[in-house]
């Protein structure tokens, strides 16, 4: 009955303030003729949608008429646009100039037209002025300085000055405007004049979960002057809430500051997105802790409830990475959480002050009616809406007496675009209620019902994924990566990591041959013993292990072929049972093993789990690859015949595995090959053997027979160069740089006595990666890809980034800010969670990156060559080439660490060709907004994987089958449909099947 009665009230309220509001439409949907229609189309045809939101996004970065026309031409095609917008198009074909002058300036007046509808300003001045109007017509304003996620200090410094500008501006302008004329409340206070929102992700290029730190230093202290400024004046400042990757930062940030003495008295707010699962706990979180600053004798924060502006980022973001969605997944659910915040907000009234932000006439009536029920004044709370949406609504809350504000932003229009596009989602939307009541005219009845949900769902739960016996083809799905924005997740990594250098390194690793340890005395005959070190010191010792040699090689090669008979001739579903439980078993030690990575190969915590994780997608994707192929294969049967084409083990086969990806990239080798029913005889990196044993310890423990794979640390040129020239092995499967490759596939190629088979040789090998820059990419997307694809893992990936080709109109403004982006890394021990960059794996390694780097200075001009790096262990500083010649070693030759070269291109034609100027062919990108570049260079760049608008490291098994070909390779592709049969004889048996005359086909 309470409920029931409190939606009657609500509904009799909205209603009356949707009648106040009159037939006016919202300024959205009624700017001009074009304006209108092109909203109209978008909201009727969701392929136009996306390409005029395309559109609005590059136009800041098109260059001319011509260059406007061409975006249009190659965005609104037949299939996209409406015809009114293709018949202005052949226009401008027709009559080039006249058409294109009228083209670009119709879409250029238009697109400034929509932002200028949500900006209230383009300077702090000009904004003031607008403001006025509407501090004079009753409706106060919260300025947003438009402005995205910042990846240079000196992009913050940018952000911080453009807010201290705005507040002062705002302060002396607003000095002498009378009193609000609206309704206020003794206890939440005159309503301030000036109040600004900020983005902790403007004022920080670390603001993030694994360097939270640094993050919360940096924004922290450019904020402390402004707000001390705020607070000595009389400003109200917001903490605006971004994606979820932040959100408890910026908690965190907030209440930090407003501890602090000389801002315990700030009126200050934050905002909380009531579409978060966890908003509800949150929301609890900030009103206790603000009743503890009341108690104290200091006035309560303020907390803006929003529904939240970030939904399809945030699903698909969750979806693709395989965790459950933080976002309620349905628009009830949202807006039932909204409701359920709202009263948790006035409960707590005095203890609080609330501000209700939405443009659904239910949510803001409910808000005002709960209040009423409350006791609460209708001036002790506000609403709160967007400027320039829903505005007949904002003038009958004005006239209903209530305290009302917009957010306004201000700011320029490249900026802008990125708030402006999700503006346009918002009027798009089919669940929107401004476009259902304004633009459509949907019955108000049906929109003012009850948000009915029987329960909300809870909190997203972490995404572990239960070790069922799944053993079927076709729900592969990747490990989802660690969820670092999770405390809980952040503190568990560390106590695995803590406990690893306590406890875990020093570790004795055995060799394993038929199940035991060949050598008993722990010597190999290769030689002595060989140390693992930690590459961040180069001191802590990790882990010992023989060094095998041909005796070990030879015995390992004979107790695989004893085993390999019924290993075999076991089914496919016996085999593939094996690699699921060992997937179960890396998966319940994922930290421990994550945490072994960091002190053995010195990754950094997250390059440390993604490898893990593709370890346990490798074990997953090809026991159900080989669960596809034990079908067998496609072949037609005519009558009278039955053929079948089926898949048989090739025998021992020997995997030598690098050290960079010490547990991913063996495990794709070593599962393929047993899976495919190969005994192998497994070498691993010499430099991380502790890590490579653990997977053959998973073996184990799923049940693997002994045998069947054999443990053979040492050095290649003694135990791996045995293996390569056995006659009992079948194939070789090797990862590695190009030298060794290449020797190896001429060792293999040797026919040995007692040898019955041709040697197939599986060679993955190095890259001289490009990826190239258009005039029209996003550069704050590209930037931090580049630094990521460059220096992730201290650049020791096959597919990292070495060369940079940039289109001259960008080229040094995108160099500008990778300087500044490089320039932050923060490189040290990958111990600590905030590390971006590690060492270097071993001396070797630190000395030739170093030549390289002279080699830059000799050949180019180094525009960044940081030496701040840790004094001891193997570091390098990332390193930043420009100028580089086409023929300078740096442009030709495979590096393996920190170094980036970057080139200058005069237009697409000439990139292509700098970007194809190699023998290798493994990975490269492309940055456009240009559907036309990306067409081409998607067709034409030489690499095996080409990525387009991401970075060219990351790919993920079952997703972006990886491989190259050229001198990178045999162009096989890891991770795909067809990786298994390399390790596989195809047989075909034919049968006769007439007897007689007599056929089954004819029975």
């Amino acid at each position: 009955m309470v409920r029931s009665s409190i939606d009657q009230e609500v509904t009799r309220l909205a209603t009356r303030l949707a009648g106040a509001g009159g037939e006016e439409r919202a300024s959205v949907y009624a700017m001009s003729f074009w304006s209108e229609r092109l909203l109209g189309w978008a909201m009727e045809q969701p392929p136009f949608k996306t390409a005029l939101f395309r559109f609005v996004d590059v136009f800041p970065a098109t260059r001319g008429d011509e260059d406007v026309l061409r975006h249009l031409d190659m965005e609104m095609t037949a299939d996209t646009a409406p015809w009114p917008v293709r018949a202005g198009l052949r226009l401008a074909d027709g009559v080039p100039r006249l058409g294109a002058w009228v083209a670009a300036g119709l879409a250029r007046s238009n697109i400034e037209r929509m932002a200028q509808q949500f900006i209230v300003g383009q300077e702090p001045g000009e904004a003031a002025d607008r403001l006025q109007d509407l501090w004079a017509d009753g409706i106060g304003f919260v300025v947003d300085l438009l402005g995205e996620k910042t990846v240079t200090e000196a992009q913050a410094d940018r952000y911080a000055a453009r807010v201290d500008e705005l507040v002062r501006t705002l302060l002396d302008r607003t000095r002498s405007w009378p009193p609000a004329a609206v309704q206020e409340s003794d206890d939440i206070g005159p309503r301030p004049r000036v109040s600004v929102s900020i983005k902790p992700t403007a004022l920080a290029s670390l603001f993030g979960p694994l360097t939270r730190e640094d993050g919360l230093a940096q924004a922290a202290g450019r904020l402390r002057p402004v707000l001390k400024l705020a607070a000595e004046r009389g400003a109200q400042v917001w903490f605006d809430m971004e994606h979820l990757d932040v959100k408890d930062l910026t908690i965190e940030l907030f209440q930090a500051l407003l501890s602090e003495p000389e801002l315990a008295a700030l009126d200050a707010g934050i905002v909380v997105q009531a579409y978060l699962r966890e908003a509800r706990h949150d929301l609890a979180g900030l009103i206790e802790w603000s009743a503890g600053r009341v108690a104290a004798g200091h006035p309560p924060v303020a907390v803006r409830l929003v529904k939240g502006a970030y939904w399809d980022a945030e699903t698909i973001h969750a979806r693709a990475a395989g965790w459950e969605p933080a976002v309620f997944q349905r628009k009830v659910e949202t807006d039932a959480s909204y409701e359920r915040c709202v009263e948790l907000l006035h409960d707590h009234h005095g203890e609080v002050r609330a501000a209700f932000a939405s443009h659904n006439l239910r949510s803001l009536a409910y808000a005002i009616a709960h209040g009423r029920r409350r006791g609460i004044p209708d001036g002790g709370y506000e609403l709160q809406m967007l400027y320039g949406m829903a505005e007949p609504i904002q003038r009958a809350i004005r006239d209903e007496g209530l305290r009302l504000k917009v957010y306004a932003p201000v700011g320029e229009l490249v900026p802008g675009m990125a708030y402006l596009v999700r503006r346009l989602l918002e009027n798009t939307s089919n669940e929107s209620f401004v476009r259902q009541r304004f633009a459509e005219g949907r019955d108000l009845k049906r929109l003012l019902r009850a948000p009915r949900v029987r329960r909300l769902p809870d909190p997203a739960p972490l995404a572990h994924r239960a070790d069922t016996d799944a053993r079927q083809p076709g729900d592969y799905a990747p490990e989802p990566p660690a969820e670092w924005h999770r405390s809980e997740v952040r503190a568990a990594f560390a106590a695995a990591v803590e406990a690893m250098e306590r406890r875990g390194l020093g570790r004795d690793v055995p060799a394993v041959v038929a199940g035991r340890n060949p050598s008993p005395s722990g010597r190999g005959n290769g030689g002595d013993r060989l140390v693992s070190l930690d590459p961040a010191d180069g001191r802590s010792v990790v882990a010992t292990t023989p060094a095998c040699g041909r005796a070990e090689a030879d015995e390992a090669v004979r107790a695989g072929q004893r085993a390999f008979h019924e290993w075999s001739g076991a089914s496919a579903r016996d085999r593939a049972a094996v690699l699921f439980g060992a997937a179960a078993d890396l998966r319940h030690r994922r930290h421990e093993l994550a945490a072994l990575e960091v002190f053995e190969a010195g990754k950094p915590w997250a390059d440390a789990d993604a490898d893990v994780c593709e370890a346990i997608d490798f074990c997953e994707y090809y026991g159900r690859e080989a669960l596809r192929l034990d079908a067998g294969g496609l072949v037609q049967s005519p009558p009278g015949e039955h053929n079948r084409l089926t898949y048989q083990a090739r025998g021992v086969v020997a995997v030598i595995s690098p050290w960079n990806f010490p547990l991913a990239i063996p495990a794709g080798m070593v599962t393929a090959a047993l899976v495919a029913g190969n005994a192998v005889c497994f070498k691993p990196a010499e430099q991380t053997p502790a890590i490579a044993y653990e997977l053959v310890r998973a073996l184990d423990q799923a049940g693997l027979p002994e045998g069947v794979l054999s443990f053979l640390p040492g050095r290649g040129e003694e135990v791996g160069a045995a293996l390569v020239e056995h006659p009992g092995v079948a194939g070789i499967s090797f990862t590695g740089s190009r030298e060794v490759g290449l020797g190896i596939v001429a060792a293999a190629a040797v026919h040995r006595p007692g040898q019955c088979q041709v040697k197939r040789v599986i060679a993955e090998m190095g890259g001289k990666n490009p990826a190239y820059v258009d005039a029209d990419a996003d550069l704050d997307g590209a930037v931090p890809a580049i630094v990521a694809s460059a220096f992730g893992f201290a650049g020791q990936k096959c597919s990292a980034l070495s060369r940079l080709i940039v289109h001259e109109a960008v080229h040094d403004e995108l160099l500008e800010r990778l300087v500044g982006a490089a320039g932050e890394l923060r490189v040290d021990h990958p111990r600590s969670m905030g590390t971006q960059m590690g060492p270097l794996i071993d001396a070797d390694a630190q000395a030739k990156v170093r030549s390289y780097v002279d080699v830059g200075r000799a050949d180019g001009r180094v525009v960044l060559a940081r030496d701040d790096v840790p004094p001891d262990g193997f570091f390098a500083g990332p390193t930043l080439v420009a100028d580089v010649p086409a023929t300078s070693r740096l442009a030709t030759e495979e590096v393996f660490g920190p170094v980036l070269a970057v080139f200058e291109a005069r237009d697409v034609d000439h990139a292509l060709a700098l970007a194809n100027d190699t023998p290798y062919a493994l990975t490269a990108g492309v940055f456009s907004r240009s559907p036309s570049t990306i067409e081409r260079f998607g067709r034409e760049l030489r690499a095996g994987n080409v990525y387009v608008n991401r970075g060219t490291t990351g790919a993920v098994v079952g997703r972006q089958p990886f491989g190259g070909f050229g001198l990178s390779g045999v162009g096989s592709k890891a991770g795909g449909p067809d990786y298994l049969a390399q390790f596989l004889e195809p047989r075909v048996v034919t049968e006769n099947t007439v007897r007689q005359g007599f056929s089954p086909d004819l029975a």
